[in-house]
């Protein structure tokens, strides 16, 4: 199959309360999302669809027919509170998952016969977004950032072996790099919180691990690099294994950035 992505902006605000919940628990759960006046985001929509290529056309879909399509159900959100101003939040929390799963059920009815809509990925960050195919789950993925040292080394070969596969990665001293982490999970949407996880306990969970890495030598200071290479192929593999048991089962994806060009992903097998 093919698939066609076309990019989607819109400003918004929301707010993250539930009225049966103390102050004091909706702070605990949701943070300084629960300012009585809200605040806002620059979002950003991926809108993907699928189908047989017309053969006259070539096209899936006219790209400037989608674009009119999905604006015309973007004009309700823009340049609106969320919860004051659309139907849509009266019942459920503007998180995320939720809108993005609001914008499936008025896009995807609206596609021409023969146009699968295949996923929309919704971006309230540039760090945070989720992502939604019509399914009963739903993906939430936010990314994170470290600073490390290390130095590219076998123990099993000889110096010159080393260099011969390494190369300045081989530099006694080390060199290091700027990692990003996006981690994503998956599971349904829980109806009294509209997340899929619970984000302060991801955001705790996940930096109490890279804190333990950040600013280190990483085959110096971490126990688990001075037997094997610190690689990134190694160091998505240890993150996913110390992550996966703290995150119950909703851990399905990690995609580690080295550099810009370097990129590494794993999902557990």
């Amino acid at each position: 199959m093919v698939y066609a992505t076309r990019r989607f902006e819109f400003s918004a605000s929301h707010r993250y309360w539930r009225d049966d919940w103390s102050t004091e628990q909706n702070e605990r759960v949701f943070g300084k999302c629960t300012s009585r006046y809200g605040h806002g985001h620059n979002y950003t929509l991926d809108v993907t669809i699928t189908g047989q290529v017309d053969p006259i056309t070539g096209m899936i879909m006219n790209m400037a027919d989608l674009k009119a399509l999905v604006n015309e159900v973007l004009e309700a959100f823009d340049h609106k509170h969320l919860n004051e101003d659309t139907p849509y939040f009266k019942e459920q929390i503007p998180t995320t998952e939720n809108i993005v799963r609001v914008l499936w059920q008025l896009i995807a009815p609206r596609l021409p016969e023969g146009v699968v809509p295949a996923r929309l990925r919704l971006y309230e960050m540039a760090d945070l977004w989720a992502e939604y195919d019509g399914t009963a789950e739903t993906r939430f993925s936010r990314s994170y950032g470290f600073s490390a040292a290390h130095r590219l080394h076998a123990p099993a070969l000889s110096p010159d072996e080393n260099v011969a596969i390494y190369g300045k990665c081989n530099n006694p001293n080390g060199h290091g790099h700027n990692y990003t982490l996006e981690v994503t999970v998956s599971g349904p949407v829980d109806a009294t919180t509209g997340m899929v996880v619970d984000l302060l306990a991801l955001d705790r969970n996940v930096r109490s691990l890279l804190d333990q890495l950040d600013h280190t030598h990483l085959d110096q200071e971490v126990s688990a690099f001075q037997s094997r290479p610190s690689t990134a192929e190694n160091i998505v593999v240890y993150l996913w294994d110390a992550l996966a048991p703290r995150l119950m089962g909703r851990l399905v994806h990690l995609r580690l950035w080295e550099t810009k060009k370097n990129i590494f992903e794993y999902a557990g097998v």
